[in-house]
């Protein structure tokens, strides 16, 4: 799914269902979380991005604590909630995946509502592409168009060498040899003097 498909806040409240909301503004993602009616649920999920990722806002009215950068591009939460929208705000410029559970199991993708028109996703975990990051990926292209073997160069040092794969090299048939047959010394024997 491009980033362009859920551009613009939504409108909705409190209470009114069970579920997800995404959305992107100017100022960057928006995602909350809603329970329908006043029984606690808790909220799990997981941003993974290709590149640094940065919360920005938590809006958590039962729990402050449960929103972490979990390394410099992902993002996790554990947040119970119970009645009112909860969530959070960040921002990241690459491409990126969303999963989102509900009482650790994965939630259905009708649970889940994008953009301003709140459009029910078609899939869990969502993977988002941004305009940024194509624009990135199409620079690196024309620049290996343009000059592949100075490109190949510079990003050799960073390309760890192959390590070398073995050969199979059967080991050698085994030849019989039989064992020698055990023959004895000879046992001296004097010989016998001649007759006179």
């Amino acid at each position: 799914m491009h980033v362009n498909d859920i551009k613009g806040r939504p409108q909705f409240s409190a209470n009114e269902f069970l579920g997800y909301v995404f959305w992107k503004q100017l100022d960057g993602f928006h995602l909350r979380w809603t329970t329908e009616g006043s029984k606690a649920l808790s909220f799990q999920g997981k941003i993974t991005s290709h590149d640094k990722i940065k919360v920005l806002k938590t809006f958590s009215r039962d729990s402050r604590e449960g929103t972490k950068e979990a390394q410099t591009n992902t993002i996790e939460w554990n947040v119970q909630t119970m009645g009112g929208i909860d969530g959070f705000d960040f921002l990241t410029p690459g491409n990126f995946t969303v999963e989102l559970r509900i009482n650790k199991k994965k939630i259905k993708p009708k649970n889940i509502f994008l953009g301003p028109n709140m459009v029910i996703s078609d899939k869990n975990p969502i993977e988002l592409i941004q305009v940024i990051a194509e624009k990135k990926e199409k620079l690196i292209k024309e620049k290996v168009k343009r000059e592949p073997k100075k490109f190949v160069e510079e990003i050799k040092p960073s390309i760890p060498e192959p390590e070398p794969v073995s050969v199979y090299q059967p080991e050698p048939e085994p030849i019989y040899e039989p064992e020698p047959v055990y023959q004895p010394e000879p046992v001296y024997e004097p010989e016998p003097e001649p007759e006179p």
